[in-house]
This record gives C-alpha cells, structure tokens and sequence, in this order.
C-alpha cells in the first residue's frame, strides 16, 4: 500500500478504514458508486501526462498534457477528422490496450460473497474485464463500445470495434487526421454522425430498473454505501443520489472515498459530506487505492 506519511492523516485512514470494514462485514447490503477516481487509482488516469504521451504522442507534441485538458478545447477548431482520430485512438488505449485491472480485482475479491451492487459513471468497462457479474452493474453513463445516430433517427447502435480497426490506419501521423473521410462513422439510415451512445442504447433501461429493484431490496437492511472516486463532473448520476438515499434511509452509512488530483489542484477531490449526514456518512480524503489494499490486505491476513 502507498505510504500515507502525516501521522494525523494515517490515525485518520486507519480509523476510517476499520470503520468501513465493519460495515462491509457486518451490512446485508453493499452499493458501491465508481467515478473516474477509481480507474485514476487503477492506473488510468486523465491527467497522467506519461501515459497520455504513450497513447497520444501526436497530442501530446501539438502541447496538450492529458485528456482533461482536451475536454476543455474549442470544439470548433477541431475538424471531425480529427476528432475521430483523437476518439478511436483514446477509446482503442482504454478499451483494447489498458489491461483489466488488478485494482478492479481485488475491489471484487471484497464483496464477491456480498449481496451488492454498483453503479458507475465510468465507460472503461473496468468491472466487465475484471469479472464482475454484470446483472450487478449499471453503467449510468454507457460505454465506449457502442455508437448511436446522433439525430436519434433509430434506436438501433453500433459496435465501435469495427470503426476502430479500419479507422487506427487511416490516421495521418503528420496531420493527426483520418486520411479518407468516408471511412468516418455515420449512421446507413441517415447519414447523420455516429457518436457514443449514452443512455441511449439496447438494455439501459433493463440496468436501470435492476439498479432500481436493488435500491428497494435495501429497506429495512442493514447498508453499506462506498463511493469510490466520485467528484463533481456528473454528480446527479452517483454523489447527490448516494447522498438522498443515505438521507432517507433507516440503517444506511456513507463511506466517501476521493483525493484531490495532486495534477490538477482544485479537481477531482471533494470527499467532504453535507452537515445533514452526520453520523451517517464518513469522508474519507484518500486514495481509492490505499482504502482497496489496505482492505484487501486485512481480508488476506485474515484468511491465513
């Protein structure tokens, strides 16, 4: 586990972690919210300027650092040549290339033999690569793996691993552009764009109504809720929901688990829990990954 040096910050970890461990062990209900902090934690970071140079090297010598930065660009100076180069190239990386991670393995190894559940805001599809059994996932925000039509002519979507393996060679390394723009996706039924398809794809509703049918099975349990990672990007999607459901719920607790970018200051962190929680929720300003291992390494000690 990664060293935490300031003696108060690691009484605070340890004390909070055995907190959380008696809730996992002891609730009959486990609901875990996945925001991008976790894969950052795993290992795939949007603001890890190494990586983005490994998978983006012709970003990376036009002066962008990292993927966050290019959400922010001016949409208009970017012809969708380009950004179908910049797409199937950073969705190629996350999906085909980073492998499943052994964070997300041993986050599995926890509550496998728990009646749990989770929601998430991620489209890496970490939790699938890694085992986890899917009817137990709601990907709220999608995937990448799937393109719709962007006038929402049909409700029909596209497997994008198709796209990618005839788009990655048409990339020109001089311009960072697809060299033969007919090959950009477009949908056959009206030649409107393709883009992802976010909560807009065959089975969303069938996820949402078995996230749905868990949240209910959870009256008059006994509930875990860890929110692993989860900052303010989407907060309608995990964070204020958990917070709602802590709220009204009779025998609920609120472990919410994220660090501040040390990349981006300002980012990304925001552990803290509204005063109206009090005793039932507990910030926890930490890595995703030392909470993990350092769980992870109490149930394998106690197994020996």
């Amino acid at each position: 586990m990664k060293a935490i040096h300031n003696a108060e910050i690691n009484t605070d970890f340890m004390e909070s972690a055995a907190e959380l461990k008696e809730w996992l062990d002891s609730s009959e209900k486990v609901l875990i919210g996945a925001g991008a902090g976790l894969s950052a934690a795993a290992g795939l970071s949007y603001l890890d300027e190494d990586l983005f140079k490994q998978f983006q090297p012709e970003m990376a010598a036009m002066g962008y650092h990292y993927p966050y930065e290019l959400f922010e660009r001016e949409e208009e100076n970017w012809p969708p040549a380009r950004e179908w180069a910049y797409n199937i190239r950073h969705v190629n990386f996350v999906r085909h290339v980073f492998p499943p991670a052994e964070l997300y393995k041993k986050l599995l190894r926890l509550v496998e033999n728990k009646d749990f559940f989770i929601v998430t805001s991620n489209c890496d599809r970490q939790f699938m690569r890694t085992g986890f059994p899917m009817q137990r996932v709601f990907e709220a925000q999608g995937s990448y793996d799937k393109l719709r039509c962007i006038e929402g002519c049909t409700n029909e979507t596209w497997e994008i691993k198709p796209f990618i393996d005839k788009l990655l060679p048409l990339i020109d390394p001089k311009t960072f552009m697809i060299s033969d723009e007919s090959a950009i996706p477009r949908c056959p039924h009206c030649g409107a764009p393709l883009y992802a398809a976010i909560r807009t794809f065959e089975g969303y509703k069938e996820e949402q109504e078995r996230y749905i049918d868990f949240l209910e099975s959870t009256n008059g349990k006994k509930l875990c809720i860890l929110e692993l990672g989860v900052g303010f990007n989407t907060p309608v999607v995990i964070r204020w929901p958990f917070e709602r459901l802590t709220a009204a719920h009779d025998n609920a607790h609120l472990f919410r688990v994220n660090k501040e970018y040390k990349e981006w200051p300002g980012h990304g962190g925001f552990a803290m829990v509204p005063e109206k929680l009090e005793g039932n929720a507990t910030a926890m300003p930490f890595d995703a990954k030392d909470v993990i291992e350092s769980l992870y390494s109490g149930m394998c000690a106690g197994n020996v």
